[in-house]
């Protein structure tokens, strides 16, 4: 076909900048595509994203604990050392785990993150945004991604879990270290691994020492409370306090990140959505879930089949990586009529932005609060904020899809 010869199918990256013409594609002509790139079959269609998601014991989510052994690096060169430090950052938390271990972090976690918690921080999230925001006026014009979109959520985290500010540094270097590994993972090469692995040699140290004084000195913290949780005699391991802290800290900016930044620049091109918000600032709340699922700020997780399993006439064998593309789902018109047109006023209907099933984001409370607050600001503060460039860059990441910056002016 003509649309095959002319689209990028299977490199990921190379569809960034606008990946929905692919989408379309695939949904309409191959919803379960096997990516010879990736070596992974790609799934597109909502209500098969949504089963995937429903079904752990059919498609597991530990895609990482293995990797040593499935990329041949298992010696004590420094490559495998490397590889192996790097492992338990992406395997051993709630995203990466599967029953029963992910049952009982996560019934743990719940115990320390609960949403009285996390509501008891609106005041300061507002305090927050008001201050980002007063320093953006006092300039005439802010970058909104590097000015508010990130500094925000990674300071609510820090604040939440009780880390000082200076820890952003760590949030900064892990959450690029991340980001590196699962992109490039399949070409280029061990000759990175190393630097990662250092880079997560000095978050560990440092959180470690942070558990340490948790433990002499207990306080109000989210820190403190996974050091003190305990459920039937059973508590949380150093090393996974580590990893959990080190995901929440990753997962807690940089999602929402992309659903503040990304959400603004579409909510700039509709401009008579705009009109409606601030007209009616009680439509906020349902904007967030339309831009949730029209932004996807998560747009591709892996999972990896258990037992060979039939999709659509396709057979993909047991042991196979699957990747859901979220943004491809949640813009699915057999779900969503008219999905590619933003609209705050579509009838309620449950979208993918945070997974689903037990891996369901355990911060999705968090994240839609800070949301919530950050676009009713901007409507109510700057209400002539408009955007300096023609059309931004989106970084390149297919995974979690977010822009570079996000230049804007007032008045």
């Amino acid at each position: 076909m003509e649309a095959e010869q002319t689209l990028e199918l299977d490199n990921l990256f190379a569809t960034i900048q606008d990946p929905y013409p692919v989408y379309t594609y695939l949904r309409e002509n191959e919803p379960v595509r096997w990516n010879p790139m990736f070596y992974c079959f790609m799934l597109t269609k909502y209500d098969d994203v949504n089963m995937v998601f429903s079904d752990h014991k059919r498609f597991s989510s530990d895609v990482w604990s293995d990797a040593a052994e499935s990329l041949g690096f298992t010696g004590e060169d420094e490559a495998s050392v490397s590889l192996k430090q790097i492992v338990p950052f992406l395997a051993y938390n709630l995203q990466g785990m599967d029953p029963p271990g992910h049952t009982r972090q996560r019934t743990l976690m719940m115990k320390t993150f609960t949403p009285r918690m996390i509501e008891m921080f609106r005041p300061s999230v507002q305090k927050l945004v008001d201050e980002l925001i007063d320093q953006g006026l006092a300039q005439g014009s802010m970058d909104l991604v590097a000015d508010l979109a990130y500094p925000l959520p990674s300071n609510v985290i820090l604040d939440l879990l009780g880390i000082p500010r200076s820890g952003r540094l760590y949030i900064k270097a892990s959450a690029e270290a991340i980001n590196e590994f699962v992109a490039t993972v399949l070409f280029s090469g061990p000759s990175v691994w190393p630097r990662l692995a250092r880079i997560f040699a000095d978050v560990k140290a440092y959180l470690k020492g942070l558990i340490a004084e948790r433990r002499k000195d207990p306080g109000e913290d989210l820190l403190t409370k996974m050091v003190q949780v305990e459920e039937h005699g059973d508590m949380l391991s150093e090393d996974e306090i580590v990893n959990a802290t080190n995901f929440l800290l990753f997962a807690g900016h940089e999602t929402t990140a992309n659903l503040i930044a990304v959400g603004m620049y579409y909510l700039m091109q509709y401009a008579e959505q705009m009109a409606q918000l601030r007209a009616d600032p009680a439509k906020i709340p349902a904007a967030v879930e339309e831009l949730l699922r029209y932004v996807s700020p998560v747009h591709t997780l892996a999972r990896r089949t258990m037992e060979e399993v039939t999709m659509r006439g396709v057979t993909i064998p047991k042991g196979s990586s699957i990747y859901l593309l979220v943004g491809a789902a949640n813009r699915d018109p057999e779900k969503f009529p008219d999905p590619e047109k933003l609209d705050i006023n579509r009838p309620p209907t449950r979208s993918l932005g945070f997974g689903y099933g037990i891996h369901y984001c355990i911060g999705a409370a968090l994240a839609r609060m800070e949301s919530q607050v950050t676009f009713e600001t901007i409507i109510k503060r700057l209400p002539d904020m408009h955007m300096t460039v023609d059309r931004p860059e989106f970084r390149p990441n297919y995974s979690l899809r977010g822009l570079t910056s996000l230049p804007v002016a007032f008045g």
